[in-house]
């Protein structure tokens, strides 16, 4: 698979990186000389050029591509760079519908994309096949995250399944046990929480194999279908976190987008939530949106770094703070100032990638928009198999895919084991359809043939996705 990308900034460069794992063949294209520069070590071909140019598209390779990202800074430039290398395809290989280019638009405005208020749905007109608005992505990652704060990482996996990443501490009731005891209890409860893969300190992760000897320091990684096990695994790895109400009260800075639909979430499971907005009319436009009217909501316009207002607020008394503004410094001021209060679920916004790490580490819970960004485009890119991809962010090398069983895959009838060997990776997970049409995790022991309909998880060495993605078409 040839894939070319427009936009060699953070988001572009993350794509890139994450395709030649899978050792696909990449273009970048970029007018910006130093980004092309700063990519020089993704071993791709580099264009510096426009995207909405002829001659950069075709030395990019357009008529061998299967796949266009267009992630540059601009959303209209992605929207538009949808039907311009559409065009240039159709010329260069003779395909009057351009049937044979993909294209992916990523749109950092997800009010574009609204019916209502934007121009969505894109699909129907742009001549982009896939439209990544990664709003409710952050928003998800945000809400799971904060269910457990002092865990690594918490990746949804769609409505029923989270990777879970934490390291080892002093602590830990499993130093110096194999994975295989870990993991005994995940073969007969399907709701225990079970190591899929490790790294120890300076070392390459891998999917175990259960003789592991488990040791402080070693960063293990979990799947689960339930956010009630999330305490459990903070007590395997030697962390302690209090339970979350409930009905949590929420303090969200900014009425962004973001603060919106976190405000939105919370209101629905019966919360309290104040919303505190510098800015008048964007406080006004959340008063008067459809969540305005909920009583239990309060809208504050104000200075969210004023102390004042803040002891006013009671914010220490809050469960849970979340700062959504722009500025990452001021999202990090804003909730290390929150933490410091004594609220220790406190989440926020980022965009910077590279900071996530850092500020977990001072016990607070970002999520970066350009991290999750990647994470959607990959999760387009791959869309051919129905399902999810996600990158593992604490180990690179691997990554988790679900699927489920149509009929007419080669798989079906197959026993766990023989399954796994075909497709070329481990099969950590499987839910079934009930009598009821609701899905339902299987215990391991009870799994048998795979049946038309179930739903797979997988994880695997990134470099095998292609072989996993052939296996998994029906």
């Amino acid at each position: 698979m040839r894939v070319i990308i427009a936009g060699a900034g953070e988001v572009g460069r993350g794509v890139a990186a994450a395709l030649r794992g899978e050792k696909r063949g990449v273009a970048l294209i970029d007018p910006d000389p130093s980004a092309i520069s700063d990519s020089q070590s993704l071993d791709c071909l580099l264009i510096t050029g426009d995207a909405l140019s002829r001659e950069s598209l075709v030395r990019a390779g357009i008529s061998d591509a299967e796949i266009i990202v267009f992630a540059t800074n601009d959303d209209h430039i992605n929207i538009l760079g949808c039907a311009f290398a559409k065009r240039v395809f159709s010329e260069q290989v003779g395909d009057r519908t351009a049937s044979g280019l993909i294209t992916i638009a990523n749109i950092r405005n997800s009010e574009i994309t609204e019916p209502s208020r934007g121009a969505g749905p894109l699909e129907n007109w742009a001549r982009t096949n896939f439209v990544v608005s990664p709003s409710k992505d952050v928003v998800d990652q945000l809400i799971s995250g904060l269910v457990a704060p002092s865990l690594a990482d918490v990746i949804p996996l769609g409505e029923n399944a989270w990777i879970v990443v934490s390291r080892v501490s002093v602590e830990s009731p499993i130093i110096g046990s194999t994975v295989s005891d870990v993991n005994s209890e995940a073969g007969k409860d399907p709701n225990h929480p079970r190591i899929i893969a490790l790294t120890a300190p300076e070392k390459r992760g891998r999917i175990v194999s259960g003789n592991e000897i488990i040791q402080e320091g070693d960063m293990l990684v979990f799947v689960t279908s339930s956010t009630y096990s999330f305490n459990e695994i903070a007590r395997i790895v030697g962390d302690s976190i209090s339970d979350l109400p409930e009905k949590p009260s929420v303090a969200i800075f900014g009425a962004t987008d973001f603060g919106s639909s976190l405000a939105e979430h919370y209101l629905k499971i019966g919360s309290n939530v104040v919303i505190i907005e510098p800015d008048l009319d964007a406080a006004n436009s959340v008063v008067g949106s459809r969540i305005g009217v909920n009583k239990r909501l309060d809208v504050i316009h104000g200075d969210p770094q004023d102390e004042d207002l803040l002891r006013e607020l009671a914010v220490e008394d809050h469960d849970i703070a979340i700062s959504t503004l722009s500025d990452d410094n001021l999202n990090i001021s804003i909730s290390m100032r929150t933490f410091d209060k004594g609220v220790s679920r406190t989440g926020l916004i980022l965009k910077d990638r590279a900071l996530v790490e850092a500020i977990q580490r001072i016990g607070l819970r970002p999520v970066s928009k350009r991290r999750v960004a990647v994470k959607s485009i990959l999760k387009a890119i791959h869309m051919h198999v129905p399902g999810l991809y996600e990158p593992i962010p604490r180990i690179p090398s691997l990554v988790s895919m679900s699927a489920e069983m149509a009929s007419g895959n080669s798989i079906l009838g197959k026993e766990l084991d023989e399954a796994e060997e075909i497709i070329g990776a481990n099969l950590v997970m499987l839910e079934r359809m009930d009598d009821d049409g609701v899905f339902q995790r299987i215990s391991e022991d009870s799994i048998g043939p795979l049946q038309e309909g179930d739903r797979i998880y997988l994880i695997l060495e990134i470099n095998d996705v292609g072989k996993a993605e052939e296996s998994l078409r029906s």
